[in-house]
């Protein structure tokens, strides 16, 4: 006889670790290609070597990317113009796997108001919201 009793996981739970699961796989497969295809391509837009000298020496993000072949801060969504580059590729898999939230909190929400988890369904709903308005920019990002 079994000394504990196996606990019952909630469909909610499940529903969003899959959901998690499965997008933060996929996005972890596109920044892989993406970084693979940073370092082979001999004319990049951020070049690693620049990035990587500059974060380890200790400079700003803010001087990073003034002195990058970018010139100036990126606002908003600028790996869209470039997505074809290793560096688009990259900051396009990260982005989907912060995009995995959304759509797990509102699944996953659905299914607590099902279970009458009113409260946490509530929850949920208002963090994907927050998520999807951090993702479009409405609340920025605090570079500088």
């Amino acid at each position: 006889m079994a000394k504990f009793k196996r606990t019952l996981i909630p469909l909610s739970g499940i529903v969003y670790g899959e959901i998690i699961y499965w997008t933060t796989i996929s996005s972890a497969i596109v920044v892989l290609f993406g970084t693979i295809k940073t370092f082979i391509e001999p004319h990049s837009a951020l070049p690693p070597a620049y990035m990587l000298n500059a974060v380890l020496s200790g400079e700003s993000v803010t001087n990073i990317w003034m002195n990058s072949p970018m010139g100036a801060v990126p606002n908003g969504h600028w790996y869209l113009s470039i997505l074809s580059s290793g560096e688009g590729m990259t900051t396009a898999g990260l982005a989907l796997g912060v995009f995995s939230i959304i759509p797990g909190t509102f699944i996953s929400s659905f299914f607590l108001w099902r279970s009458n988890n009113r409260f946490f369904a509530r929850l949920a709903l208002a963090a994907a919201f927050i998520t999807i308005t951090s993702m479009v920019g409405v609340i920025p990002l605090p570079i500088g």
